[in-house]
């Protein structure tokens, strides 16, 4: 009964520890990747949006990023809890694939999420 005692304040104490780990610190390579591709999709949204209507929205589809990979190469803690991350992005423009090294700006919103600030 000891043993079993002991194992599962062990357990606890592990599980406490991740927890804690989690709730701080720089974003994950998920959590860079998951706030550009939203706030990337949002930029596309409203430059499409403000193209229904006038014919060119068909054409534009062609002519829209794909974004084919979004790695983070590292972040550093700035002021304020933003993170400067360092981001290798790889994407096909007009059937061209280019690949750019950009820093971006990332703060957790009070709901725990990971957003680019501009």
């Amino acid at each position: 009964m000891k043993v079993a005692n002991k194992v599962t304040k062990l357990g606890l104490v592990f599980g406490l520890a991740a927890v804690l780990s989690a709730c701080g610190g720089a974003p994950s390579d998920e959590d860079v990747r998951k706030a550009l591709e939203e706030q990337i999709q949002s930029d596309m949204n409203q430059v499409t949006g403000s193209l229904k209507g006038t014919g060119l929205d068909g054409a534009m589809d062609g002519m829209m990023p794909k974004i084919d990979n979004i790695s983070s190469q590292g972040c550093e803690k700035a002021d304020n809890d933003i993170y400067n991350c360092t981001v290798e992005a790889t994407m096909t423009v007009m059937g061209m694939q280019q690949t750019n090294m950009q820093e971006v700006s990332f703060k957790k919103n009070k709901a725990g999420e990971w957003k680019v600030v501009r």
